[in-house]
């Protein structure tokens, strides 16, 4: 169970990162508005469409509503995007709302609350986990989670074993990590586990893992690719609540 989490988490970033789009996914503007172009060359048109982990309005001709009512009744707001009480709507149902401060989108995921950092966005909200990439698609992070089944009641006995535990899961995965260490954050203690080369998982890059126990839910943030000049430290002890 605890190899099947990361192997979900590499997964998905392995499909996500390595795909290569022949139009890159860009917001555009011209002298009549708002307007989105897909991968594919192709823009969303006439109605709702999901864009990047948001909801927008689009007229027959594509063009983005923006501070206004849509003609089904639903409200947007300036960047276009569907609110309900000021609160902007995102895709992946009750597990992930967020909603704007000043600071950038704020993810709640199983518990667990994520300011998501300056120049990623959410990509998908899939096989248990929240995944954000940068604009250029080389550095990810997920935040994957999953409670191990028939342990209610072990809570202290699993606490008592945790590095133990996660050191095995990790390791049997991945392999040995290049440094490791317990890290005390505004959350907690997290476990972290250091690899500078990343091609175990088809990646480029390095990836450095953040993983615990809680209760009976294990808890992982994983960052995946160029991570130079990345202080995931910082973001574990600033963004994660």
């Amino acid at each position: 169970m605890r190899k099947k989490l990361i192997i979900a988490a590499a997964a998905a970033l392995i499909s996500a990162m390595l795909s290569v789009p022949a139009f890159a996914a860009e917001w555009k503007q011209d002298t009549t508005g708002w307007w989105y172009q897909n991968d594919d060359g192709s823009y969303p048109n006439n109605g709702w469409n999901w864009v990047e982990g948001k909801c927008y309005y689009f007229t027959p001709e594509g063009y983005c509503l923006i501070n206004t009512q849509t003609p089904d009744g639903y409200t947007v707001d300036a960047s276009g995007a569907w609110v309900v009480d000021g609160v902007v709507q995102t895709q992946g149902g009750s597990q992930a709302a967020d909603s704007q401060t000043a600071d950038g989108t704020v993810i709640q995921w199983n518990g667990l609350t994520f300011t998501v950092p300056a120049g990623f966005v959410q990509d998908t909200s899939e096989q248990g986990g929240a995944f954000f990439f940068d604009s250029s698609r080389i550095a990810a992070i997920a935040i994957v989670t999953e409670s191990i089944p028939d342990m209610a009641g072990y809570e202290d006995l699993l606490n008592s074993m945790q590095g133990l535990i996660l050191d095995e899961a990790v390791e049997e995965y991945i392999g040995t990590p290049s440094g490791k260490s317990p890290k005390q954050f505004a959350t907690g203690t997290w476990y972290s586990y250091d690899y500078s080369d990343a091609s175990v998982l088809g990646l480029p890059g390095s990836v450095k893992i953040y993983v615990r126990l809680n209760g009976v839910q294990i808890q992982m943030i994983l960052f995946a690719g160029n991570l130079s000049g990345m202080d995931t430290d910082g973001i574990m002890n600033n963004n994660l609540r």
